[in-house]
C-alpha cells in the first residue's frame, strides 16, 4: 500500500470521527434547547393562568357594580 492510499484512508477515518463528534454535539444541543424551552413553555403556561384567573376575578367585580 503507498502512503498516499494510507494517508487518504486516515484523512477520510478522521473526517469521519470529526463529523460523528459534532452529531454529538448538536444532539446534546438539541437536548439542552428542548429542556431550556419546556422551562419556557411551563412558565407561559403559569402566566396565562394568572392572566386567565385576574381577568375573571375584575370581569366579576365589574358585574357587581349597579
Amino acid at each position: 500500500m503507498s502512503s498516499s492510499v494510507a494517508k487518504d484512508i486516515y484523512d477520510g477515518l478522521k473526517k469521519i470521527i470529526t463529523i460523528e463528534d459534532r452529531i454529538t454535539q448538536l444532539a446534546d444541543s438539541v437536548k439542552n434547547a428542548h429542556g431550556v424551552l419546556q422551562d419556557h413553555a411551563e412558565r407561559l403556561a403559569r402566566l396565562e393562568g394568572k392572566f386567565e384567573l385576574l381577568e375573571n376575578t375584575f370581569a366579576a367585580r365589574r358585574r357587581r357594580l349597579p
